[in-house]
């Protein structure tokens, strides 16, 4: 039998990871805003994440935004049509976005 090592100090906290669609960046789950399908097949913003419906993430700069927008990767990446009214919303909610992404967030003040 083999003798497991004994865990010196705490476990590490387990941090959900996640992939833009826009540009492939992988990060924290916190990083990002997430984009939903609702039940109903509307798209919107889920600034909470906790919407149910099929998810997908943008990077907060808003050129993922227009990347993910023009390529139609929403659409894919839901598995829905895109209607022009949830189109316009995200549109809008990405052109409100800075150009480039804010500095991550650390665990200290």
């Amino acid at each position: 039998m083999a003798v497991r090592a004994a865990r010196r100090g705490p476990r590490p906290k387990h941090v959900p990871q996640r992939t833009c669609i826009g540009c492939r960046t992988t990060s924290a789950k916190r990083e990002f805003v997430r984009i939903v399908r609702t039940p109903d097949g509307r798209v919107e913003v889920d600034p909470t994440g906790k919407k149910p419906g099929r998810g997908a993430y943008l990077c907060r700069q808003r050129s993922c935004w227009e990347v993910a927008l023009k390529r139609d990767l929403v659409s894919r990446a839901l598995k829905v049509s895109l209607q022009p009214a949830d189109r316009e919303a995200l549109a809008m909610f990405g052109a409100a976005l800075p150009e480039t992404a804010p500095e991550p967030r650390t665990g200290t003040p």
